[in-house]
């Protein structure tokens, strides 16, 4: 009896974090001033001095034959950098390397598999469909999306940034952030504005449209919000081990639903802050520290992702 119990918390768990999974999911919009462009277009990158017939791809550039979910460009105005190559249009990010836009230039970015467009803005720092999920980090720069297009029941997109993250459903949003902080503008629909855990004001939740939300600059060291990530995580990994061990000594009478609901709070929670902790980890100025903490953020984000295996 016991071992089926446990099973049935295992399935319980799956169920749960893949509805939490739902959130990073589908919904699509259209950036405006970009005109369509067929996913089978053809990927394609700085040359790089070899052989016209077969330019070189840099390693944030995806071939076309690749299935991971990814950003495709579909206009490049002015300079944008990834990986000390010139982005062009058509090309494929793989979500995991930053995207450096000079002043004056622009990129139009869609998502290969939920079709969600939004537009960067420079001078800036961003890094678009994160690992292939509707998520952005924001160092610094400005961000635009739109409204209106491929939206369905659950999905969202995450914009993180050192000072909080901003997720909405389907909305028309203009976000700017610089030496002053962060400003949220909803042009049309709702989005969620929350500060980092230690960030203040808190905001009155959903923003409509038509009104303006500002998060100002604080000095967050970034080893701090990756401190705040970690713990997040294995607070969530622990959460996940209740829902298949019970609650333990002192637990009560928790039932496997109340187990699971609150593994769902901290497997947010533990999202929101590792995504603070990335966007705020490439700020970190020397590049050493930036790689280990980046790696420390990917580790977290692996721990309270993880589904335990259920004993028998």
């Amino acid at each position: 009896m016991r071992a089926l119990c446990r099973h049935l918390a295992w399935l319980v768990l799956s169920l749960a974090v893949g509805a939490c999974g739902k959130r990073d999911g589908s919904s699509s919009s259209s950036v405006a001033g970009a005109p369509p462009t067929p996913d089978i277009a053809p990927a394609s990158s700085a040359p790089s001095g070899g052989p016209a017939s077969e330019p070189a791809q840099p390693q944030a550039i995806l071939h076309e034959t690749s299935a991971k979910p990814a950003c495709r460009a579909l206009v490049v105005t002015g300079l944008a950098m990834v990986d000390g190559s010139p982005l062009s249009t058509s090309a494929l990010l793989d979500g995991a390397h930053w995207v450096e836009l000079a002043a004056g230039s622009s990129v139009a970015l869609r998502h290969t598999q939920t079709s969600r467009e939004f537009r960067l803005i420079g001078p800036g720092h961003v890094l678009p469909c994160r690992e292939g999920s509707e998520q952005i980090l924001l160092a610094d720069g400005q961000l635009s999306t739109s409204a209106n297009l491929g939206v369905r029941p659950g999905a969202e997109v995450l914009i993180a940034t050192p000072a909080g993250v901003v997720h909405y459903g389907d909305a028309a949003l203009d976000l700017e952030l610089g030496s002053k902080g962060l400003r949220v503008r909803v042009k049309q629909g709702e989005a969620w504005v929350e500060p980092e855990e230690r960030g203040k004001p808190r905001f009155k939740n959903p923003l409509h449209s038509g009104t303006e939300a500002r998060l100002p600059r604080t000095q967050l060291n970034p080893k701090t919000l990756v401190g705040a990530c970690e713990s997040a995580a294995t607070a969530a990994e622990s959460s996940a081990r209740r829902v298949l061990e019970g609650g333990g000594a002192g637990a009560g009478n928790d039932s496997l639903g109340a187990r699971a609901a609150a593994h769902m709070r901290e497997r947010s929670k533990a999202r929101t802050a590792c995504a603070i902790a990335a966007a705020a980890a490439f700020t970190e100025t020397d590049p050493a520290t930036r790689q280990r903490l980046s790696a420390a953020v990917a580790q977290a984000d692996v721990l309270w992702q993880r589904v335990p295996q259920a004993q028998r």
